[in-house]
């Protein structure tokens, strides 16, 4: 044996221990890797009683509290039915609180059930994911579906439930929406938003920056607020349903406004040259409130659009 042979051997050997046990490249700290999502707290029963049918019901609530800073962005996916509220603050923080109503046969159901559904933050992006849980969700990993459905009965699994979120971000912030079966409100809120909603009730309040939104069917109201809109603008389209802008006195900005009905006006605005300014408004219209500024497009393929002051002159 060569005399540098065992010295060689016992370095390699040394060298293999360093690298298990080295906090940052170490086999050990490749096994543990940080959690990638804030688990979900306790649900606290809110009430309980019976529907018109007979059947039972619980309503439960579910909160989270997380540090979030200004200018990040936040995806939120909502279950088949629930509705979404969400509230600029000048907090750098994220507050969840879903409020869970589970219908069953018995209290027993309405319990094991109620356990299953809640939401999930996950943090691996650089955009959180706001997830809903339930037997119900459609886009849960097979680890996820396996944890909400393990051990429950078939006639469990098909029980019917809603969640309904109130959500406070900071004022700056993006926000990503999905929103199947339920109501969408947001106030206060800056930021590039985009959201998209199957059936149900939009309202627009204090908004502003990138906002695009699309909904199938229902209504939209939007609540303009300041001088101006801040930001590039809005592009709102509704297939079926009805659209109501309220306009605050002195606002300015450009205009897209077209339904499948003629269009309501009650607010200034100051529309092309070639049109004289006293004749109807027909199925669309191009125009400005005061000096003009971003463009504001706000469309339904099925139903009416009304313009009108705010505050009203006719309260």
């Amino acid at each position: 044996m060569r005399p540098g042979g065992k010295v060689c051997r016992l370095w390699l050997v040394g060298a293999g221990l360093v690298w298990l046990l080295w906090p940052e490249t170490g086999a050990l700290a490749q096994q543990v890797p940080p959690s990638p999502t804030v688990p979900p707290a306790t649900a606290t029963l809110k009430a309980e009683g019976k529907t018109d049918d007979g059947r039972l019901f619980q309503e439960y609530v579910r909160e989270q509290k997380m540090r979030f800073e200004y200018g990040r962005a936040l995806k939120i996916t909502l279950p088949p039915q629930g509705s979404l509220t969400i509230t600029g603050s000048k907090r750098a923080e994220l507050v969840v609180q879903a409020t869970i109503r589970v219908e069953g046969a018995s209290s027993a159901e309405l319990a094991a059930l109620a356990e299953r559904i809640g939401f999930q933050i996950d943090t691996r992006d650089v955009r959180l994911h706001l997830m809903s849980l339930g037997p119900a969700v459609k886009n849960l990993s097979r680890k996820e579906r396996r944890a909400v459905s393990e051990g429950l009965a078939s006639p469990l699994l098909r029980l019917p439930y809603r969640m309904d979120y109130k959500v406070v971000v900071p004022e700056y912030t993006d926000l990503e929406i999905a929103v199947f079966d339920g109501d969408l409100s947001l106030a206060d809120i800056y930021g590039g938003i985009v959201f998209t909603v199957q059936r149900g009730r939009v309202v627009l309040s204090g908004v502003a920056g990138t906002v695009v939104g699309r909904l199938a069917t229902g209504t939209v109201r939007v609540e303009l607020n300041g001088r101006s809109w801040r930001g590039s603008g809005l592009d709102m389209q509704v297939g079926v349903g009805d659209i109501v802008l309220s306009v605050p006195r002195g606002f300015a900005a450009d205009v897209a406004l077209a339904a499948s009905t003629p269009l309501d006006i009650r607010y200034p605005i100051n529309r092309d040259a070639d049109i004289p300014p006293d004749s109807p408004f027909g199925l669309r219209t191009r125009g400005r409130f005061g000096v003009g500024g971003a463009e504001l497009q706000l469309m339904t393929a099925r139903g009416t659009l009304r313009v009108e002051p705010y505050p009203p002159e006719n309260p």
